[in-house]
């Protein structure tokens, strides 16, 4: 209709004269739109809002605001400070770049910074809101959280010790055999390991099993509807009120929540039924369900939280994983002082087993220093304020989307060492008198901030630990790697990274030797026991 105005001789050819009603009241409202941007725009700026780069009028700066490497490049703290706002499209963003503000708001201020972004595509229509690491901070979102850390706590997690022992020696086993399909194997083995936790199913022989890639696409579409700008409705909510017929977005994410409905409570249909034959193993399902009483969940919502708790560990770890092989290969003394603490720890008698993990700091400093230096989101996840705040004389706010800059957050030289930037180097983790795990942080006791902050901390940040430390010990007991060309030269880390939301190593090719003749005899012999 608008193109038909400006080819038109004169207003009264389109639907008569600029006195009728209809065009008055549609100038009327157009007007007072323009007017009232102008007008929210003009009070914010009066106030001391945060530094940051100036738009456009009414739009402000939808360069920016989808372009994550410019948010989380170092850069914009030298620019900007510790806190850097934008404002596009009537949304205000707030970047954090600095420790001590993102304690300041995200944790010492939880109780009005815990909110998610409302998202109409991923959210009202594609989960109905059902997904929890999106979830708006309510009652639901609190007893979805309480109901997960009856099975992800720090008390219960080891209740997964078994499972998680069994697939680090299912992984090795793959690793020698074949380790140019590393980043097939890393996806097996953690689907495997999360079907195991949620559900209790037996282990999974390729990542291509039907309801790992039934889960592992809903995680990627749900990913995407959330991605700033994949969706026009998420700036212009009054399209949501669009029929189907004309909203081919609506339509799409309606049908993929039933299905994905229906897919999670087959899922858990499973656990019932063999708890209802007396087979009751250790799952989060099942867990979900003996305690039902206790939560007040439905059955789509325990359907859904068991899913989601899936989705949310097999990219992540298998992720982590591919960093992690990466950096061996780049710094060969770190993998052979691991080597030397697990010979003198565990021997080569036998596989490493989670008793051997606290004696193996090494090791669990290894976990950290890949968790904080390799950012699979280096934004983090958004939180939202739901009050008017000030900070340090700057105003913030109702519903500013708020950025933890993992980029800087990670690599403060005040903390972890002035190359925490540029090296991988698990021993600034530890007390050097003592060789043991020292607290680098105050109130981050896994020695990062990659976990993320206050009331939203990462429920599976246990689980997930656990996972990598029994890896990472039994892998570098039985194998050491090499790059495929022998040179041992360190890479280039930096150039080996997709951008975008996620970051993740492009892909390479390495050696896996093992270290001793009885490797593969002794890792079959430990993995009889699990038969």
């Amino acid at each position: 209709m608008p193109a038909q105005i400006l080819s038109s001789p004169s207003w009264s050819a389109w639907g008569g004269a600029t006195d009728s009603p209809t065009c008055l009241v549609l100038l009327t409202s157009l007007v007072g739109i323009v007017v009232f941007l102008l007008l929210v725009q003009l009070s914010k700026s009066s106030r001391s809002l945060p530094p940051g780069p100036r738009g456009l009028p009414l739009i402000g700066d939808v360069r920016h605001i989808a372009d994550h490497n410019w948010l989380a490049s170092p850069e914009r703290k030298n620019e900007y400070g510790e806190m850097m706002y934008i404002n596009a499209l009537g949304r205000g963003v707030l970047i954090l770049n600095s420790q001590r503000v993102a304690v300041d708001l995200l944790e010492k201020r939880s109780s009005i910074y815990s909110d998610r972004p409302h998202y109409i595509s991923g959210g009202d229509y594609m989960s109905e809101n059902l997904a929890i690491g999106f979830m708006p901070y309510n009652d639901l979102w609190r007893r979805f959280r309480r109901a997960s850390l009856d099975s992800f706590s720090k008390s219960a997690s080891p209740r997964f010790y078994p499972i998680q022992h069994r697939e680090a020696m299912m992984l090795a086993q793959a690793l020698m055999s074949n380790p140019l399909d590393m980043d097939r194997h890393f996806r097996r083995h953690t689907s495997s390991i999360m079907l195991s936790i949620n559900y209790h199913l037996p282990p999974v022989e390729t990542e291509k099993d039907p309801v790992v890639l039934g889960i592992v696409d809903h995680a990627r579409r749900l990913l995407h509807e959330l991605r700033p700008g994949a969706r026009l409705v998420e700036y212009f909510p009054w399209m949501r009120h669009f029929p189907g017929r004309l909203a081919k977005w609506k339509r799409h994410a309606q049908y993929w929540y039933i299905q994905d409905s229906l897919m999670f409570e087959r899922l858990m249909k499973k656990v019932e039924d063999d708890l209802a034959n007396g087979i009751d193993q250790p799952s989060l399902g099942a867990t979900l369900i003996k305690n039902q009483s206790q939560h007040n969940l439905s059955e789509r919502e325990r359907a859904w939280l068991a899913g989601e708790m899936f989705s949310a560990g097999v990219e992540t770890t298998s992720t982590t994983l591919s960093w992690w092989l990466l950096t061996m290969l780049a710094y060969p003394e770190v993998q052979a002082r691991a080597h030397a603490e697990l010979d003198e720890v565990v021997g080569r008698a036998r596989p490493p087993t989670f008793a051997d993990v606290p004696s193996l700091p090494y090791i669990r400093a290894m976990v950290r220093e890949t968790l904080r230096r390799w950012l699979i989101l280096p934004l983090g996840i958004p939180h939202v304020s739901t009050e008017d705040d000030w900070y340090e004389g700057m105003f913030i706010p109702k519903g500013t989307i708020c950025f933890p800059n993992m980029r800087v957050l990670n690599f403060e030289p005040e903390v972890f060492g002035e190359d925490a930037g540029v090296r991988f180097e698990p021993s600034r983790h530890l007390d050097e008198k003592t060789g043991e795990l020292k607290v680098l942080m105050e109130g981050h006791e896994e020695g990062h901030m990659t976990f993320g902050f206050g009331r939203r901390l990462c429920i599976g940040k246990y689980v997930a630990e656990n996972t990598l430390a029994i890896d990472f010990a039994v892998l570098l007991w039985a194998m050491r790697f090499e790059h495929v060309d022998g040179s041992g030269d360190e890479l280039d880390m930096e150039t080996l990274v997709h951008s975008g939301i996620t970051a993740r190593p492009v892909p390479f090719k390495c050696r896996a030797i093992p270290r001793f003749p009885e490797v593969e005899t002794l890792l079959s012999e430990a993995l009889e026991l699990y038969q």
